[in-house]
C-alpha cells in the first residue's frame, strides 16, 4: 500500500534488518570500550610493586620477591634461587624507605628512593633508583641504582 507521499511503504523486513544492523554495530562498540576499560583497570601499578620488593625483603618472602622482580635482576644480584635468596637476606631487618620522587616512561617507571638503616648501630641513609619495568602487563624491578653525589636528577 503507497504512502501518503505517493512512494511505496518499506517492508518489515526492511526495518527488522536495519536495527539488527545497529543492535550489532552497538554491542561491537561495547564490547570494545568494556575491552579498554579492563585494560586500564588490570594494568597494575609500578608503585606496588616497590612495596612487594621491600615487604619480601623484610619477610625473607622468595615467592614475593620472584614475583616482583625480573630474571635479569636476579641474575644481576646473584639472587636465582630460593636458597641463594634466603641465605643472602635473609638477616635483614626493616628498612624503611620513602619514595622521594617517581617519573614515568614508555614502559617504565623510575622511582627516586632514600633508604634509611642501622648497620653496627650506626643510621645509614641511602640515596636509590628503582627502575619498575612493564613486562607483559605486569610491573617488575628490573634494576636498582646507587645515586652518587652530584649525579642528575631524572627529568
Amino acid at each position: 500500500m503507497p504512502s501518503a507521499s505517493g512512494r511505496p511503504k518499506r517492508p518489515l523486513w526492511h526495518w527488522l534488518l536495519l536495527g539488527g544492523v545497529a543492535a550489532a554495530g552497538l554491542l561491537m562498540v561495547a564490547a570494545f570500550a568494556i575491552y579498554i576499560g579492563f585494560q586500564v583497570l588490570t594494568r597494575g601499578n609500578p608503585q606496588t610493586t616497590l612495596e612487594d620488593f621491600y615487604a619480601s625483603l623484610e619477610s625473607t618472602d622468595c615467592e614475593l620477591f620472584t614475583e616482583s622482580t625480573t630474571e635479569t635482576f636476579r641474575e644481576a644480584t646473584g639472587l636465582t634461587s630460593c636458597r641463594s635468596f634466603e641465605e643472602n637476606l635473609g638477616d635483614i631487618s626493616a628498612v624503611e624507605y620513602q619514595v622521594d620522587d617517581r617519573i614515568n616512561r614508555q614502559g617504565y617507571a623510575i622511582f627516586a628512593v632514600t633508604e634509611t638503616y642501622t648497620d653496627n648501630g650506626e643510621e645509614v641513609e641511602v640515596e636509590l633508583r628503582y627502575y619498575v619495568r612493564r613486562i607483559d602487563g605486569q610491573w617488575d624491578l628490573d634494576a636498582i641504582e646507587l645515586v652518587q653525589e652530584g649525579t642528575e636528577p631524572i627529568t
